[in-house]
């Protein structure tokens, strides 16, 4: 798996499917490691050397893998467009647009979570973290709920393109992919040609009203909309099935939220910190570059691995355990620099809101016996399968 001289791992072979800790354990036995079709970086220091200098580590290049017909907007640009694109998102993602949404997410979530209370078992990622955080998309773009499970289907095909080294798949999977990414298109392309011109109080609607020097072309609203379903959706969904899964196997944690809900913002970051929404991160060197005392030609892939800078224990005490009362949290779970995450905010909210309800409706489950939560891997982005719960009052 790894050569200890070199710094080579093979990360298709990393044990993630079922122990991610100890894989970013293995990840982070040196900062810079040469992974299939380029490096990737895993202590903080050289994390935030690449994220904090997009002139040198370019996103412009770096997301082309994900299959976008067009740009995405913001993410897939440099500084200065990606300036530009910034300033004009920024206030619709912003606390003060992002909290008026609260009650109406929540009554979501209860709905969602009270029938699966009277039932006593469920997959908690496919029955609310695969779907709160669609249903929470398509309310901020003003969409049915009826589409919901379209946007799945879409989001996971797409999604399996792409490896944690940032290469395509290929085969028939990446072919499904591929056909996938160009419905969402078409669709997000008809969309936009409706809404223009269409006063509504949802984000879509707003950012198509925009005039001036801050209207966006239709390609780069198509551009925003794709980005939004392929970062925003899985990201969540992964953080909440992880965060579940902790929870499920460490009721001692539990129990401190249990007894202090006022805890749950500190648990979320915590376990933000452990499970980032989306671990990797990647750019592509503008120019020749040295990095840890290796010289990168132009044009080389360099991933952030941010779980595995969560862990630098010079930054966090006891890095691997799950504690709830750090009070200061330094995690980079969503990124830093220019292109840290623009919906950092409404991930929070949707963690918490999840987080409440399922606990004040179902404060004591665990783990079904005879199952055991699996990480898609490998893949671009870690989740899992799975996450089948029992819980009848009482834990065992």
């Amino acid at each position: 798996m790894t050569t200890e001289a070199s710094g080579v791992i093979n990360t298709d072979n990393l044990p993630m499917a079922q122990d991610r800790d100890g894989s970013w354990r293995t990840m982070r036995r040196h900062p810079l490691v040469e992974v299939e079709g380029g490096y990737a970086v895993t202590h903080r220091d050289l994390v935030e050397t690449v994220l904090k200098q997009p002139g040198i580590f370019s996103s412009k290049k770096a997301f082309d893998v994900l299959a976008s017909p067009i740009p995405l907007v913001p993410v897939a640009f440099d500084p200065p467009e990606q300036t530009r694109y910034r300033r004009i998102l920024q206030p619709f993602f912003s606390p003060r647009v992002i909290k008026p949404m609260e009650p109406e997410l929540r009554r979501q979530a209860i709905e969602l979570i009270e029938p699966i209370a009277k039932r006593g078992s469920c997959d908690f990622v496919a029955e609310v973290g695969g779907v709160f955080p669609v249903q929470v998309f398509l309310t901020l773009f003003g969409l049915p709920l009826e589409m919901r499970d379209q946007f799945v289907e879409w989001k996971d095909a797409v999604l399996g393109l792409t490896s944690a080294s940032g290469q395509t798949s290929v085969g028939a999977a990446a072919d499904e992919g591929l056909q996938k990414a160009a419905e969402l298109f078409m669709y997000l392309s008809e969309l936009i040609q409706q809404r223009r011109g269409q006063p509504g109080d949802d984000v879509l609607s707003r950012v198509l009203a925009l005039e001036g020097e801050d209207a966006l072309s239709d390609e780069e609203a198509i551009g925003l909309c794709f980005l939004f379903v392929l970062a925003g959706l899985d990201t969540v969904m992964d953080a909440l099935g992880f965060g579940m899964q902790r929870l499920a196997e460490n009721p001692d944690k539990r129990q401190q939220i249990l007894d202090d809900p006022a805890l749950i913002p500190a648990a979320t970051e915590e376990l933000l910190r452990l499970d980032p929404p989306a671990p990797f991160i990647p750019r592509v060197t503008a120019e020749e570059t040295v990095l840890d005392g290796q010289l990168l030609p132009a044009g080389t892939r360099v991933t952030a691995y941010l779980a595995a800078a969560n862990r630098d224990e010079d930054r966090h005490l006891d890095p691997y355990a799950v504690d709830f009362h750090r009070g200061e949290n330094p995690h980079i779970s969503f990124g830093m620099g220019v292109h840290r995450c623009l919906g950092s905010h409404l991930a929070r909210l949707e963690m918490h809101i999840v987080y409440e309800e399922w606990h004040r409706l179902i404060p004591h489950y665990r783990i079904t016996s005879g199952t055991t939560p699996q990480v898609h891997w490998p893949r671009g982005t870690t989740g899992l399968e799975s996450l089948h719960l029992t819980f009848d009052g009482k834990d065992t």
